[in-house]
């Protein structure tokens, strides 16, 4: 618990509870630890006793050091993620990628959480994509229906008749040349009409 929390358990206040925490750390029967959900705060150290670890809520996890997010760690596991990516043709699972991680890089020392924690970042700011392995082409090393990771491809250009906005339309059903909702009064149908191709 913080200072603040220590103050109603104890009785005594802020200041003096803050006092009786640090003479408890410093006989080792307590320790101080950086709560990262109180980053931004002053006073963001918690107490507790010396023979528990804290919470990863607490702590960050494995990807925090001191309560700060350790960028180094976290870029070498992304490179390495994409590395054996890439090495098994394009497209791996997260089991795939944590297994040659703990092959080329034994000292790594990443379980398959940490893969996992990364691999999820990676496909949040669009670095990989998460998808389902088709077993063929760039899949080959993938079980089919295996979802797994690969990088973004490039969009494919599109043939003019993959442009035409009534094949995703939800009201293609109802849409007919004489009906309230037609080709001749669609805004996208237009546009498309008037496409340079």
């Amino acid at each position: 618990m913080s200072a603040q929390e220590l103050s109603p358990a104890t009785g005594l206040g802020v200041e003096a509870g803050r006092n009786q925490a640090r003479s408890l750390v410093r006989l080792g029967v307590v320790k101080e630890v950086q709560d990262v959900r109180r980053n931004r705060r002053r006073n963001s150290k918690l107490y507790m006793a010396a023979e528990f670890a804290p919470s990863d809520e607490v702590s960050g996890g494995v990807w925090y050091h001191d309560g700060i997010v350790d960028k180094h760690a976290v870029a070498a596991a992304r490179r390495r993620c994409l590395a054996q990516v890439r090495r098994h043709g394009g497209a791996a699972t997260a089991e795939m990628i944590h297994a040659g991680i703990g092959r080329d890089e034994p000292g790594a020392g990443y379980d398959m959480g940490r893969v996992e924690d990364i691999l999820r970042t990676m496909v949040l700011d669009r670095s990989l994509e998460e998808v389902t392995s088709t077993g063929e082409g760039e899949f080959a090393a993938v079980a089919s229906g295996a979802m797994c990771y690969r990088e973004p491809g490039k969009k494919q250009p599109e043939g003019m008749m993959e442009g035409i906005p009534c094949g995703v339309c939800p009201m293609i059903d109802d849409c007919s040349p004489e009906g309230v909702i037609s080709p001749s009064t669609c805004v996208y149908y237009q546009k498309w009409l008037h496409m340079d191709f």
